[in-house]
């Protein structure tokens, strides 16, 4: 009885604190991705140009930094192991970071845009130290390639969870507390507050299993985290659907605000269509292990994101003055369809074992972050993207809204998202890891484990 007792904990309590991580860190990416924009731009009086750059900026640093975010992650040898200890040392300084990017000291002219600047890479740094310390953590917990679907699946409702909760109750919050700068600030502390313990549950729960007999003892440098970009195509493939996938999501996230209180002119169903989003993401992973078994990650990330372009081009053309319920079941729909993320993960483990069966070298730390890259590429054209536009048609603070601001508003929200949506398919035609190609090579990667490990053994003998 004790035996099975302590086979459930150690087949559950990863999965949890998996969960529990990601639940963490979206209380933090949910401030920055969906308010921070809204925040600099309607608080702290910042120009949308300004505030683009700004964005493009910070981004495109993160995307430079994130391959060697993960040779270091890679290259961490603790009693803790190579990724999960980085959830511990990161915290301190994702909470004081956020506090002080949602922070309004009154800075004058280039004041603000400095401080700007320096507290919001700051934050992104931090941010992305945790989260890619967290998504490589899901390749050495467990080296069965199922069980990492399941984790990644819990991973996505604790996300999803979070998600709902935050997009029903975040705008409501901010207008009680009076829509200024004091509101964002009171409403982000009180998030990060949340966030720690969930990130230390992860950090406690999460046991590190899987040692790569052939690179145990060795550190993984730059330039082999770009040689694991350049010498995997699959992997580059991926990156390539996911910088477009990413920046169709995220000019989307980062300019809906724009759309309700601007385009609709109902900033009171901003929460409700935010969670209806939110419902259709909270789906996903109950829905994502069934598709990868029948259709596979290709065609599961082509067939998901086709869909999701429709979904968004249905949203445009149903214009500013469209049926409120019809936008939010349009918008559940673009939620759901919105799976590929999901579905990158796997396929982000599948291109680390196709990588080492290419290679000879498994390294999670730094294909995660060069998928972390393509991510913070895709924010940053995504991010920089939809202000931009926003910029060009007019928008600023204070302007008059005409019937015309509306239109360009609902095509930048929604008709861009799905252009790049469109877009990211192309890349996953040629890709060709399926799952009939990853059961032999999963099989020869494990007999090279064998191999390895047995001649380890033997050199200490």
């Amino acid at each position: 009885m004790a035996a099975a007792s302590g086979s459930l904990a150690s087949k559950y309590l990863p999965r949890i604190g998996y969960m529990s991580t990601e639940m963490g860190t979206t209380f933090s990416f949910y401030m920055i991705s969906s308010f921070l924009s809204v925040f600099y731009t309607d608080a702290v009086g910042l120009t949308p140009m300004v505030v683009s750059t700004l964005m493009l900026v910070v981004r495109v640093i993160d995307a430079v930094v994130a391959p060697v975010l993960g040779g270091i992650i890679d290259g961490t040898r603790s009693k803790w192991g190579r990724c999960r200890p980085w959830l511990l040392w990161g915290l301190p300084f994702l909470v004081l970071l956020s506090i002080l990017t949602f922070s309004d000291f009154n800075f004058s002219g280039a004041g603000k845009v400095m401080y700007a600047y320096i507290t919001y890479i700051g934050l992104e740094l931090a941010f992305m130290l945790v989260d890619t310390s967290k998504a490589a953590l899901v390749n050495t917990i467990t080296a069965d390639g199922q069980e990492r679907v399941v984790l990644n699946s819990w991973r996505s409702a604790g996300g999803s969870i979070i998600n709902i909760v935050l997009s029903a109750v975040t705008m409501p919050i901010i207008l009680f507390l009076g829509n200024d700068s004091g509101a964002y600030q009171i409403t982000n502390v009180i998030y990060i507050i949340v966030c720690i313990p969930l990130i230390l549950a992860g950090f406690f729960l999460c046991k590190e299993t899987v040692v790569d007999a052939t690179t145990s003892g060795e550190k993984v440098k730059f330039s082999e985290s770009m040689a694991s970009l350049v010498k995997n195509p699959m992997l580059l493939l991926l990156v390539v659907s996911s910088v477009l996938g990413t920046a169709a999501s995220l000019s989307r996230i980062g300019t809906q605000v724009y759309y309700y209180q601007h385009s609709l002119q109902r900033a009171d169903l901003a929460g409700t269509i935010m969670v209806a989003y939110q419902v259709g993401q909270f789906l996903v992973p109950f829905v994502v292990p069934t598709v990868l078994r029948f259709l596979g990650k290709k065609m599961g990330m082509i067939v998901a994101n086709a869909l999701d372009g429709v979904a968004l081009l249905v949203l445009f053309l149903m214009g500013p003055n469209a049926n409120p319920i019809a936008v939010i079941v349009c918008t559940f729909f673009v939620g759901f369809f919105a799976m590929s993320a999901l579905m990158s993960f796997s396929a982000t483990s599948d291109c680390i074992e196709y990588g080492y069966f290419r290679n000879g070298k498994r390294t999670p730390g730094a294909s995660v972050g060069v998928m972390t890259m393509s991510v913070k590429l895709g924010l940053a054209l995504g991010g920089w993207l939809g202000l931009f536009l926003l910029g060009v048609f007019g928008y600023q603070q204070g302007v008059e809204v005409t019937e015309g601001m509306r239109e360009s508003i609902n095509f930048v929200v929604n008709a861009v998202p799905a252009i790049l949506t469109f877009l990211s398919v192309l890349p996953m035609i040629p890709y060709s890891l399926t799952n009939k190609r990853m059961q032999e090579i999963n099989a020869a990667n494990a007999e090279a484990d064998a191999k390895a490990a047995e001649l380890q053994g033997a050199d200490k003998a």
